[in-house]
């Protein structure tokens, strides 16, 4: 299996907050996941027990101004390489809830 599958995505972190969450409870021992840094911006996770690699990649982009208020904004690319299409949709549904920010 060499396939090879890119997915980007604008969220709202920091570079700082999103290397947090991404190694907290996402790759945690706990998890099916393990993450490696191989750069300052950018891990390889990885899937136990599984071929899965995803490449992530962040790229901060210019802030959403709200008025008074100044959102960070990343791009962030995923790079899905060695996975089934159940394994995809298994990591980013994992991803992400645990990267939703609640609001109201």
């Amino acid at each position: 299996m060499n396939n090879l599958e890119v997915f980007n995505y604008e969220m709202g972190y920091t570079q700082h907050e999103f290397g947090r969450v991404l190694n907290s409870g996402f790759t945690n021992h706990q998890s099916p996941y393990r993450c490696q840094p191989v750069s300052t911006n950018g891990w390889l996770v990885t899937q136990l027990e599984h071929p899965l690699q995803v490449s992530i990649l962040l790229t901060p982009l210019s802030p959403r101004v709200l008025g008074s208020i100044s959102l960070p904004v990343l791009q962030v690319k995923f790079s899905v390489k060695d996975a089934t299409k159940q394994q995809s949709d298994d990591f980013f549904d994992k991803l992400f809830k645990y990267f939703h920010k609640g609001g109201g």
